[in-house]
């Protein structure tokens, strides 16, 4: 598979890094200026530097969308129409009709189109989904997310409940099968919120709650799953912690990251050849609707 990354950022880079390791052949990397992409194509072995999509997808099999958020939908929707397979970083868009339409347009396609699930790929989280499945902390009783984010000076504005609540929302429908939104704060309210707090219901009627802050003076992250026989809290990069010491773990938050991303990308491009692998898009397209109606309730 000859493949084309949208976006020259840090995220960009992990994806680039860890394709020229496995020996993905790199075709065409697109930047929003000439100057950054032929910096990022000399740093990664990437053919072809371009500031213009279509120049970069040249020859490409595949695109994998790294830009800005805001630039997500329509850089997907261009892959989509000139038949590349495309891996669109979360969120993919911004709505569920959006998210919609990349559906429509792939499958008219013939290609292969998925989203960027990378906490789904974690090894706390993947540990802990196991754990659920087997019944190692007995009935659910609660679950707890909170996490704060120090944003990144950047030219574009992130969306604390679009961006990062949309990956708790996602573990959850998948660990749980199902999730019932019931409430949620914004502040500021009427436009993209910076602190969020959400509240849902897990299929058995457990509470679930998602925090997150954009105005954090300190970058922190829990995830706490209490069930009737043991609890467990993960930062979800390099530790877990149980009354249970079998379900303890330690490792490296930055190799635990980049290997997400890594194993997240096989599994797409494994799909783009054989259709097995990877997070099929009908469940980005139920996030999507879990996180519009949460948007209703926080009245954003």
């Amino acid at each position: 598979m000859r493949i084309a990354i949208v976006g020259c950022g840090a995220v960009a880079a992990i994806h680039a890094s860890r394709l020229r390791a496995a020996g993905t052949p790199m075709v065409g990397i697109c930047g929003s200026s000439l100057g950054k992409a032929q910096a990022f194509a000399a740093a990664h072995g990437i053919e072809r530097a371009a500031a213009d999509l279509d120049a970069a997808l040249m020859d490409a099999d595949a695109a994998i969308v790294a830009s800005p958020s805001e630039a997500h939908f329509g850089q997907a929707m261009r892959a989509l129409e000139r038949r590349a397979h495309v891996l669109v970083e979360l969120p993919p868009c911004a709505s569920t009709a959006q998210a919609e339409t990349l559906g429509r347009i792939a499958a008219g396609a013939r290609r292969i189109l998925q989203c960027a699930h990378t906490s789904r790929y974690l090894e706390p989280y993947r540990r802990v989904r196991r754990w659920i499945q087997e019944g190692r902390f007995g009935e659910i009783r609660q679950v707890h997310y909170v996490r704060g984010v120090v944003p990144s000076r950047r030219s574009w504005t992130d969306d604390a409940l679009l961006h990062h609540a949309a990956h708790p929302i996602d573990l959850l429908l998948d660990w749980f099968g199902g999730l019932e939104p019931v409430a949620g704060v914004a502040l500021p309210c009427g436009g993209p919120g910076r602190d969020i707090s959400l509240l849902a219901q897990l299929p058995n009627g457990a509470p679930a709650t998602i925090a997150i802050s954009y105005s954090s003076k300190l970058p922190h992250g829990q995830l706490t799953v209490i069930g009737e026989r043991h609890t467990l809290i993960t930062d979800g990069f390099s530790s877990m912690e149980s009354d249970d010491p079998s379900l303890n773990w330690r490792g490296d938050a930055t190799a635990t990251y980049e290997q997400a991303v890594a194993d997240q990308d096989l599994a797409f491009l494994a799909c783009c050849e054989t259709l097995v692998g990877g997070v099929p898009w009908e469940e980005t397209v139920r996030m999507a609707r879990h996180v519009e109606a949460f948007q209703e309730l926080c009245k954003i």
